[in-house]
């Protein structure tokens, strides 16, 4: 009897251990009610009129995949059974004299890594790769793969420089730099971007430093001829639910798989949660489908490049 009340016992241990393992790995974590990441609107507002020129006139996207996560890798505390949608592109920010470019998705080859056997749009990857060739500004809001790997896989490297824009944060994450295998061209010949906060890049086009998803994570400001803001927020969440209902991702995700600084991004989910309450601007979440359609459905998104 000794024996099994100690079995019993080592077996009840070990059950509230594997209990709150899996509490700590996929439960939910609080957002502070206080945030120590600034933003400052009407600096960012002032810097975007910095630029003599043209504002502006819309936005396109070109979605090259959907794939999938499991939900409770994106809401915490979800089931892991379940799957969740998530959508691949890129953004064209249209002048009246050209363009420039946010992000540039990734190839087929890099989609079936993540989701084997998803279907792939090879017309929005051409529309993608010709934005490059023929973009005044490219930006990333950050150097994962699925943001970075088209402009790794263009065609004539050579030809981005001097309109490819990486930060010393972005070039200097020597992993993700080695894992979408970005040619010696761009990683050599591609001067750093040096800021502090926020930097003018065109006008009505402000980069936002935001980092804790990746080290050289930023956000893309936007405002248009219209004089409608938007904010692109890159992967600081996967989905508009995630700020809306500060629902941060799981920490099994964040510590073990993408090596998020949680502390960082829990602090940009208060004040863009903040903001997004109090401000007429409209947050752009890169992999969101159903926020997706909306803007698009509204005519704040364009559904196709145009050259």
């Amino acid at each position: 009897m000794r024996v099994v009340r100690v079995i019993l016992i080592v077996l009840l241990v070990l059950g509230g251990l594997a209990f709150g393992g899996a509490r700590y790995l996929l439960g939910r974590t609080e957002v502070p009610e206080k945030s120590d990441y600034a933003l400052d609107l009407a600096e960012i507002r002032r810097l975007a009129s910095s630029i003599p020129g043209d504002p502006p006139q819309r936005v396109n996207y070109a979605q090259v995949a959907v794939a999938s996560l499991p939900a409770g890798a994106i809401f915490a505390g979800q089931p892991l059974w379940t799957q969740h949608q998530m959508c691949h592109g890129a953004y064209q920010v249209v002048y009246p004299d050209g363009f420039a470019m946010i992000d540039s998705a990734f190839d087929a080859d890099m989609l079936h890594v993540m989701n084997p056997g998803a279907p792939f749009a090879d017309d929005a990857w051409g529309q993608i790769q010709r934005g490059l060739a023929g973009a005044k500004k490219i930006v990333i809001t950050h150097e994962h793969p699925d943001h970075l790997g088209g402009i790794a896989r263009f065609a004539d490297p050579e030809k981005l420089v001097g309109r490819l824009v990486l930060t010393r944060e972005q070039l200097g994450n020597a992993a993700m730099v080695a894992a979408v295998k970005l040619p010696d061209a761009l990683r050599k010949d591609v001067t750093p971007l040096v800021y502090d906060q926020y930097y003018a890049l065109a006008p009505g086009m402000v980069l936002v430093k935001a980092p804790g998803h990746t080290p050289g994570s930023q956000m893309v400001y936007v405002r248009l001829a219209s004089g409608k803001e938007l904010l692109f927020i890159g992967d600081v969440a996967w989905h508009m639910d995630q700020i809306r209902q500060l629902w941060y991702r799981p920490r099994l995700v964040t510590d073990f798989f993408i090596h998020e600084n949680r502390d960082q991004v829990l602090a940009e989910f208060r004040t863009l949660h903040d903001m997004a309450e109090r401000e007429p601007i409209q947050l752009v979440v890169s992999h969101d489908v159903d926020q997706r359609k909306e803007l698009a459905a509204s005519g704040v998104l364009g559904e196709h490049f145009e050259f």
